[in-house]
Order: structure tokens, then sequence, then C-alpha cells
């Protein structure tokens, strides 16, 4: 059977029918596989083939004791993020009688909050912090299952396949972790089979958001810092070093590095995630087995930080042995051009991207570069000139949207002496010819009037321009870039640009990723931003509370909105640690968390427990206050948002 409605799973004869089933199951009689829902009858099989006792009375106690609070601590960030989530949700689980449960990766529960009445029954069956509630432990139930198939799911009273879980209806889903994805724990929400509601399923899955948002916004906060020790401790000298996280993952490399890997006989590949697990010394001996051929643990520096080693620096000596041709290097191991290099230094998530810039710059064809207002076009075509056949020639920019209608096609073509009114003696050269032998860059191209892009499509064409009032064309030879913040395409398709000049822009084509769909990247742009505006010799850099907001914020002007911030945090700074009181107000007022929108699911749910626990008290205010645990002016406060909302 596939999933069913949730009317049908709570009913009396779905339930009665799967109780009849498992006893024929655990009998080892024949059963009809179609009378329960698949993802339980799997389950079941699985715990059949592990041995699991189904008249289990109470989950295994792995961790117990004074243990459980190393256990947690151990868990961290994880851990730390339910602990952040739980406050808000309280009044929702005490009124709902229903309990949270989150787990580690193994299923040994990690914390069990909510309904106390509801805590003191469940720990009778060791649903407590420390108890092993994996498949193999505790048969089907929500925490388990859904760690034994990486997914979420719900497991409803009879369906679970040990008697100590039965009375109970639970709904569950994996928390992964948000650089690798693996998983990193579980979280759970458990109640007696009457309280499950259309609301439980959206409430777990924004409680997942929320939980996702906190180890992200952990994440890149603890690779900012390590981003910040690494350059303090390279202090800007030329040499091969790689930066990895506590477990190995690497957050950044020197220009050097990547040579370096190929002399010791390494891949990048291996390099990505091969190359350690933890810093010498940190964990136990055999994990020095681990290190990827040719590395030597000497090599290893820890970055520690309030006594705990947050990661490593790898210092790769160079011995000159990997010199090889370009013919023999893969591209990935090739350096990029050092304008794209650059560019890479600030911004690793756009290596792939720039990579291809740097195979574009190479050909004289027209490019195009899309990308929202702020996100680098302009940085981007200067790499791409300083890279290409043209770079000896100038790169001359021209803003289409900025230029009055009327004076566009001179600036752009130039001018005949007494070619109108006013025309500069001796005619005047255009932007083409002022970029003969190098780059014309045309900004904002979406933005040019319709009835002077056929103009400008003869000029791409023929390769020559002529002035306003003049019959002889002027040859000329360069590349065109253009940039755009529209959907060119549906403009074309609507007629706002002619399709034969977006074809000829088109012949290669660059997208810019917006900023928020590259929060990694800020660290590194922060770090450059601040050398470039403050000076590389000042001390002034931000404190963590900003970072994390900058990684929330949704940056709808992009890099250069952020620049923009920083340029007036440095001005406003009294101090070489920049604080939250410095940022603008838009900033500190932005709405546009990471994770979903708990709140709103959680209103929701609040309404419906507030109006049902009144109608259950016949309309009595203060039994109701009484029946939801909470004070009568908490429930006065409560009307009056439900009334609003």
């Amino acid at each position: 059977m596939k999933d069913i409605p949730l009317a049908q799973l709570c009913s009396k004869d779905y339930i009665r029918t799967v109780r009849r089933v498992w006893e024929r199951f655990v009998t080892d009689r024949p059963v009809d596989d179609d009378a329960v829902r698949d993802v339980v009858i799997e389950s079941w099989r699985r715990c059949r083939q592990n041995g699991v006792n189904p008249a289990t009375k109470s989950a295994p106690l792995r961790v117990n004791g004074p243990d459980v609070d190393r256990f947690q601590r151990r868990n961290a960030p994880f851990y730390d993020a339910v602990r952040a989530c739980v406050p808000p949700i309280v009044p929702y689980l005490m009124g709902s009688r229903t309990i949270l449960i989150t787990s580690d990766p193994d299923g040994t529960l990690l914390s069990v909050d909510g309904d106390p009445h509801l805590t003191d029954r469940l720990a009778a069956d060791h649903i407590v912090p420390g108890a092993a509630w994996h498949e193999c432990s505790s048969g089907t139930n929500a925490v388990g299952t859904a760690l034994a198939l990486g997914k979420a799911l719900h497991i409803h009273a009879e369906e679970h396949f040990c008697e100590v879980a039965k009375p109970w209806s639970c709904t569950a889903a994996v928390i992964r972790d948000p650089l690798d994805r693996r998983i990193v724990g579980v979280v759970d929400i458990t109640g007696p089979p009457d309280t499950v509601n259309a609301q439980t399923w959206p409430f777990v899955m924004s409680l997942v958001g929320q939980l996702q948002g906190h180890l992200q916004k952990h994440a890149l906060a603890k690779r900012a810092r390590l981003i910040e020790l690494f350059e303090a401790a390279i202090g800007g000298r030329e040499t091969a070093a790689v930066l990895l996280d506590a477990q190995g993952r690497v957050i950044a490399r020197t220009v050097q590095a990547s040579s370096a890997l190929r002399e010791h006989g390494l891949s990048r590949t291996q390099a990505m995630g091969e190359l350690v697990a933890a810093p010498r010394g940190e964990v136990a001996p055999k994990w020095l087995a681990s290190l990827a051929p040719g590395i030597r643990p000497e090599w290893l520096s820890p970055l520690r930080e309030n006594g705990h080693c947050i990661g490593a620096i790898l210092h790769l000596p160079t011995t000159g042995r990997g010199q090889r041709t370009r013919s023999h290097r893969t591209e990935a191991e090739e350096p990029l051009a050092p304008a794209f290099q650059a560019l890479l230094q600030t911004s690793p998530s756009l290596e792939s991207l720039l990579r291809q810039a740097e195979r574009f710059a190479a050909a004289s064809t027209p490019l195009l570069l899309e990308g929202e207002t702020g996100t680098g076009k302009d940085v981007l075509a200067r790499a791409v000139h300083a890279a290409g056949p043209f770079q000896s020639g100038p790169f001359v920019p021209v803003n289409c949207a900025a230029l009055p209608r009327d004076i566009l096609a001179s600036e752009l073509f130039g001018h005949a002496e007494g070619a109108f009114t006013g025309a500069r003696r001796g005619g005047s050269r255009g932007r083409f010819e002022q970029a003969h032998g190098g780059v014309l860059f045309l900004d904002e191209i979406g933005d040019m009037p319709c009835d002077l892009q056929p103009y400008l499509l003869r000029a791409l064409e023929e390769g020559a321009v002529w002035r306003l009032g003049e019959a002889a064309p002027r040859r000329i030879a360069m590349r065109v870039i253009a940039a755009t913040n529209r959907p060119l395409a549906k403009d074309m398709a609507a007629g706002r640009f002619r399709a034969d000049l977006y074809h000829r822009l088109n012949v290669t084509c660059l997208s810019l990723p917006p900023l928020r769909e590259r929060t990694g990247d800020i660290p590194h742009l922060v770090g450059h931003m601040l050398r470039d505006i403050a000076g590389a010799a000042s001390a002034t850099r931000i404190a963590p509370e900003v970072m994390d907001v900058f990684l929330r914020y949704r940056w709808p002007g992009n890099v250069r909105e952020l620049r923009n911030c920083l340029q007036r945090m440095v001005l406003l700074a009294t101090d070489p640690i920049l604080s939250l009181d410095l940022l603008p107000t838009a900033i500190l007022e932005d709405e546009s968390p990471c994770g979903l929108p708990l709140a709103s699911t959680i209103r929701g749910a609040e309404r419906q427990m507030v109006l049902a626990a009144i109608r259950r008290e016949g309309g009595n205010l203060s039994r109701a206050a009484r029946s939801l645990g909470i004070a009568r002016t908490t429930l006065y406060r409560h009307i009056r948002r439900c009334s609003t909302d």
C-alpha cells in the first residue's frame, strides 16, 4: 500500500487492520502486504532480519548519567541549534500535548522537550536522552526509520514494530549538514495518536527549515573565522598552504598550493576532501593512517580557538619537481590567468564560471554578461579584456541606460563637423572608434532604444561605423562585451529587443549568480573589501554577529551593496571591530531568514490550539488558560493576536 491520506491513517479501521497484520507478521504467518503502508511493512522486514524483539518494553540506554551532557556537547552545533529553536515552540508543544524529540545520526536521543506529564510517561519507556531508537535497536519508529531511509516520514500507533512505541504517533525528519549533506540528526514530534492533525507535518517541515538555517549560519560563520585565522597565519606570503576545517574539508588554498599538490602526486579531487580527517594530535593515532599518500603529519598546523581545535593549515613544501608543460595539465589543475585568479580569491564558488570566462576571453566574438544589478558584470568584463587578445588596447565602457536618448547615437558612432547644431568642430570620435584595438563594454544593453538597435547591429556585422553626417564608413577592430540585468530573451519575445541583435550579441554568454545564492563567498569578499577600504595594514574586521547578519541578509544590491555597507561602517567606526550598531537600518530590519518561516506555521497551530481550548471549556477563559498551562494574560495576548492575523 502506498501512502494514504491522514484521515485514513488515523481511522480505527486502519489501526485495527495494522494490528491484525502485525500479529500475523511477528508469528511468521502469511500477511497481506497491501493492507499496510509499504514504508511500514518494509521496515518490519528489516526489524525481523536484524533480530529485533517485537515484545520489547523499553529502548536500550546507550548513554546515561553524567555522560549525557558530554554526549550532547559532542553533537554541537546541531544540539545548540535545537536549544535555540525550543523556547518559541514550547507553548505549541504544551497546548497540543506533543513532545519534541531529537537524536544524533545513530538514533541515540539528544533531547526530549514538551509537556512534563508526557515526558514522565515517555521516560518510563526510555524515551529519554541517551536512549537508542535506531531501527536495529527499537524497531520501526519515526526516528529510526527516518534515519534508515534518509527522509521524513510518519509512523502511527500500531505501525510501530515494538510494543513499547505503539501508544504513540510520531512524525520525524532528518537534518543534514549544509556543507556535505551528511545526516547530523533527526527531529521528531511525538504524541498520543489523537494529537495528529493537518498542522503536524508542516510544523515539522518548518522546524527542519529553522534548524537547517541555524546550521548554515553556524557553518558559514565558522568558515569565516577560519579564513580570518588562515589569512593572519599566511600574512600575505607567497606560500603553498591549504586551509582545512575540523572534518578535513578544504575551505581555501593559496594560488601556490595547486602546483604543490601536483608535485606531491595529489590530484585536486584528493585535496578537496581526502587529505586529512583532523589535525595531528587531536584524535586517536589511527587517524594518522588516513592521510592521503604523499602527505606528512608534520606538515599540519592545528588552528585553535578557546582551547578547541577548529581546523588546520596544511603547509606543502615545494621542490620544483612538478614543473610540467601546460599540455600535460588538466583544466582543473591549471591555474587561472592572473585577472581571473584575483576574482577567484574573493569568489571561490565562481571557479567554474571563471574557467569558462577564461576560455571565452581567448576569442574575439561578442560576449553577453547576464546578472542582477551589482553582481560584478563590469569587473568580469575587465578581467576578460585583461586576459584576451585585445588586452593592449583600451577598455571603453558605455552605460546605455545613463546616456540621454538624443545623444546616444552620437556618443556611440561619433559625428562629423556640422552634423547638427552644437556639433564639435572637426567632428568627434564615438565610443566605437575610441575602443578600436580594445574592448567596448556596453552596459545595460537592454535599455538601448529599439530604433538605435539596427545601427548597433550593422556596426557589429560589418566591423565599421558611420559617423553622423558622414557617408564613408570607418573600419574598426575590437571586441564587444554587453551586459544586462534584464531578461533579454523575454524582451525579445515581447518585441522590446531585436532578435537579430540578441543572437549577434549572444555568441557567448555568462550568467553571474546573485550574492544570496553564493553566501559562502561573503567571508572572502568581506576580507578583501576591508583590506581595500581600510588599507592592507589595517586591523579592521567585522564582529562575528555582523557576519551572522551578512550571511542571513538577501543582498538585493549584491556585491555592490556589500561594499557600500562596509565603506559606511569603516567611515563610522571608532574601533577596529565593526559592530552591529554600524549596520544600516535596512539590513538590521530585514526579515529574510535562511530557513522556512516557522513563525507563520506556529501561529496557525497556535490559533487552532487556543480556539479548541476555549470551545472545550465552554468559553470560560480562565479554565481554558489552565488547560493550556499558561497564564490568563498570556491567553488574552494569544486571542488578540489571533483576531489580528
